[in-house]
């Protein structure tokens, strides 16, 4: 089967389901391109202030999702503090990532649940090869990952060093009533556990050279700040991680082209956040499209938080020394961004 699109978005993820959604509002069609989606992930799935202050519609996702106003964070040697995020709150990743699919395709958006197997470009146009067809485009918009098919045609593939590895549950039992993140003391990395209504989000990540002792690590995390649990469900997946700002240097849009959310490595280079980052591309992207001018979102992701991307990459390896944490949570000059 063969068909033409204007406008071909890979990936149904928050990235790629924001900007459908957005250029829905203005009366553009676009096709979304997906065979996984919506789905859990070994992510905390939590929705700070920040991003709800900036996306107000993220609210009615509320129902069934769980608070952490309380936010309890815990040093390598096991210093804590606990801090106040008022307005945040934990959800399903499938929840939320489902929600905002669903609002784009009822504005009008089209979805194909089919997983893209090739991605070429012939002169002006993209060739998009599913599983079930092969379609053309006239914009294509990589929302699709750290494993990019968009990315690797485009500006190449992410480097091992620049990712993450997370790896985590689905579990019943733990607290309720406030979330959990330790940095850990073994690896350059983080645990926590984020609750939710129905069951909670456990998890840890690092950098992926550490990958065969994560399993170990999160089993003693779990034992000291959360047992007992029950096991719902396993993940794993990788997520971006710049660890020099020299990651972010590469144009993320062409001519006929954007890269969104991890697939452009926008993510937060020490925790791995990447909502609001992907809301953000998400919603830039259709601005440059409905203006004729790709290379737009290009600039505007500069200007608006490409600063703050290179900032926490400068950051990371310091974040995750041992003295320097602990010596910051001694002067209480220890701070959170999620």
């Amino acid at each position: 089967m063969k068909q033409s699109e204007d406008i071909v978005i890979i990936g149904a993820g928050p990235a790629g389901a924001h900007c459908a959604f957005e250029l829905a509002k203005q009366g553009i069609e676009s096709t979304i391109l997906d065979g996984s989606h919506p789905r859990e992930k070994p992510c905390g799935g939590g929705i700070s202030p920040l991003i709800v202050e900036k996306f107000p519609f993220v609210n009615k996702f509320r129902s069934g999702s769980g608070t952490f106003e309380k936010f309890r964070v815990i040093s390598p040697s096991g210093q804590t503090i606990e801090t106040n995020l008022k307005n945040g709150f934990i959800t399903s990743r499938r929840y939320f990532d489902e929600g905002i699919l669903n609002m784009a395709v009822e504005k009008g958006a089209k979805l194909i649940k089919e997983k893209v197997i090739d991605v070429q470009r012939k002169q002006e146009i993209w060739e998009v090869k599913t599983s079930e067809r092969l379609l053309t485009a006239r914009i294509l918009v990589g929302a699709d990952g750290v494993n990019s098919i968009t990315r690797r045609r485009t500006i190449g593939p992410m480097s091992r060093e620049n990712l993450m590895l997370t790896y985590g549950y689905m579990a019943k039992g733990p607290e309720k009533d406030h979330a959990v993140m330790k940095i850990l003391a073994d690896v350059p990395g983080v645990a926590w556990v984020f609750p939710t209504e129905n069951n909670s989000s456990i998890g840890i990540a690092s950098e992926l050279s550490y990958g065969s002792v994560l399993k170990r690590l999160l089993d003693d995390f779990i034992r000291l700040y959360c047992p007992p649990i029950k096991i719902v469900s396993k993940y794993a997946a990788m997520v971006p991680s710049a660890r020099n700002p020299e990651f972010f240097a590469p144009p993320c849009a062409g001519e006929n082209w954007a890269l969104l959310g991890d697939a452009a490595g926008h993510a937060d280079p020490i925790s791995g956040g990447g909502i609001l980052y992907a809301l953000l591309d998400g919603q830039l992207a259709a601005e440059a499209i409905r203006k004729k001018d790709l290379k737009l979102y290009d600039r505007r992701w500069r200007e608006e938080y490409g600063g703050i991307l290179i900032q926490r990459s400068e950051m990371r390896k310091a974040f995750y020394d041992p003295l320097v944490i602990e010596l910051a949570f001694a002067l209480d000059a220890f701070k959170l961004r999620l």
